[in-house]
């Protein structure tokens, strides 16, 4: 579908500028937007991402929902609102999707099991694709794997990051550009990294853009680890154009590397926890285009399960220290590479 870009004149508080698919509707004038904005000439080959970190509906979000409560409340029908005409609304699902007596389950501190409901819950929100790469997927074993996929593939929500070859990976299109989006586990059953670096430029030689989801790193750590930076600049070596990290539960920095960004954690999304740092998170955008890529960050907090987007004013605070290391920054947005069509 032809795509417009949509330059933000200085009026926009957070000072964006947004790709979004051409429409009769006129711009969205609500939060982070302005309703002065002028559109560019039409760019065909745009693609759009916007990822998010941990999702758990077990333990106390389950009572909530239970009682009413529908997580994704102030977030429905707001991802198109963030990152217009958005192809990929991306998070990580924290467990299995599975309808079984939790005796056969795993038997462990933590233990989660979501329920047959979830992949509704997620399509309804606008959520089209998940991660399965974490230390969750396996807690109801193999029928629990191949539970939370039937249930998935019924619901028409995307998934990659399981544990064969096939299901590692997802190959999606958008107009004529082909995206792979890949996920990682590195906690309690990592696969050797080295290993996928291969992949990685495979996957990069016949595809345009390669995306990881990455399940890694120390739990409440507000620092990337030595290893988590290692890892991540091998694969943008390989040939992976963005990595989106989780499973710290808190948010993590960024960085820019060889004109590639790294999440290197975005924290929760739906979660119950209530230490330090795990009410906050992320939804990082990209936009990716022939001649550019550019980063957006949607900061929120997270009451009782339902994550709700910071003011504007708020958001500007915020990212003014997550970014303050970024030199292409200006309020929520960067640029991570220009590239030039000259040949």
């Amino acid at each position: 579908m032809r795509k417009l870009v949509l330059i933000a004149l200085p009026a926009i508080a957070i000072g964006m500028f947004l790709v979004v698919r051409a429409r009769q509707e006129p711009a969205p004038t609500g939060l982070l937007y302005s309703s002065k904005t002028k559109a560019e000439p039409a760019v065909d080959d745009s693609v759009s991402i916007l990822n998010f970190g941990d999702m758990m509906f077990d333990r106390n979000v389950r009572k909530r929902m239970q009682n009413g409560l529908d997580p994704f409340a102030s977030l429905r029908g707001t991802f198109d609102d963030l990152l217009p005409g958005v192809d990929f609304v991306v998070a990580n699902l924290e467990g299995p999707i599975v309808e079984m007596d939790r005796k056969k389950c795993q038997q462990k501190a933590y233990n989660f099991q979501f329920a047959s409901t979830t992949p509704a819950l997620l399509r309804g929100a606008g959520i089209n694709m998940v991660n399965l790469a974490n230390n969750h997927s396996f807690d109801c074993y193999q029928h629990g794997v191949a539970s939370t996929t039937e249930y998935l593939d019924a619901a028409g929500v995307g998934y990659f990051g399981g544990e064969s070859l096939e299901t590692r990976y997802l190959v999606k299109s958008v107009g004529d550009k082909s995206v792979a989006f890949v996920g990682i586990d590195q906690t309690i059953r990592p696969t050797k990294v080295k290993d996928f670096y291969p992949l990685m430029k495979e996957l990069k030689s016949a595809n345009d853009y390669v995306i990881v989801n990455i399940h890694w790193g120390n739990e409440y750590e507000v620092k990337e680890s030595k290893v988590q930076n290692d890892i991540a600049h091998n694969l943008i070596d390989n040939g992976v154009d963005v990595v989106f990290g989780h499973h710290p539960h808190v948010i993590q920095p960024v960085e820019v590397y060889k004109g590639k960004a790294i999440f290197y954690s975005l924290g929760n999304l739906i979660f119950d926890q209530i230490d330090p740092g795990t009410n906050q998170g992320i939804g990082a955008g990209v936009v990716l285009e022939a001649s550019s890529t550019s980063a957006y960050v949607f900061p929120y907090t997270i009451d009782k399960s339902e994550p709700k987007m910071l003011s504007p004013e708020e958001a500007l605070t915020f990212c003014k220290e997550y970014l303050k290391d970024i030199a292409s920054s200006t309020g929520c947005t960067f640029l991570i590479e220009q590239r030039s069509l000259v040949e």
